[in-house]
């Protein structure tokens, strides 16, 4: 009975222990500003500690200031090297009309997938015609691996009716794609 109890123990233990891929350190990193981190833009909209097996890192999502002529958001990735962090990861998008573009922090995902040590994350953002009060005419879905960037979208162009993909999704692993796929389908974008 002994050697059975301690048997489970001991798998238990062992399986919390490699469950655990990653970790979200700081829910909003509210404190953290540009001299902390060298983020691209101005206005820091979401930041969050995310350490995997491997690295330890900060995600970023930034965007330019309020009333500029044009719309920018920043998806960045930090990753700590010796004492600093360093950016491994950029995403831009661009509109043309400033606040049209929104980054929706409820609706991401970090999993480590194909079981590398390294987290990977689906991003989602809501791109509207000419702002936050007008109608959304593109919902993106950013896919983060081996810090390269892969989108899904759906569009108003054919009444958010089916999945578009950019011209690298095809080379993400099939495990990935997949499970990223399912999450996405799973979401209601609109």
């Amino acid at each position: 009975m002994k050697k059975e109890f301690f048997f489970l123990l001991l798998f238990g233990s062992f399986y919390l222990i490699n469950a655990q891929v990653s970790m979200i350190t700081s829910q909003f990193s509210q404190n953290l500003t540009k001299s902390d981190l060298d983020f691209s833009v101005n206005r820091k909209l979401y930041a969050v500690g995310i350490n995997d097996k491997n690295t330890e890192n900060y995600f970023v999502v930034s965007k330019n200031r309020s009333g500029a002529e044009n719309d920018e958001l920043f998806i960045e990735k930090f990753t700590k090297n010796g004492e600093n962090f360093t950016r491994s990861f950029q995403y831009k998008l661009v509109h043309p009309i400033n606040k049209s573009l929104a980054y929706i922090d409820n609706r991401a995902s970090y999993i480590d997938v194909d079981k590398d040590g390294n987290y990977e994350s689906i991003s989602l953002i809501d791109q509207h015609e000419s702002g936050p009060e007008s109608k959304v005419e593109k919902v993106i879905g950013m896919i983060l691996y081996k810090n390269t960037s892969y989108e899904v979208w759906i569009s108003q162009d054919d009444q958010f009716s089916q999945n578009h993909f950019s011209e690298n999704f095809s080379e993400l692993p099939s495990a990935v794609s997949k499970h990223f796929l399912d999450f996405w389908n799973g979401l209601k974008k609109l």
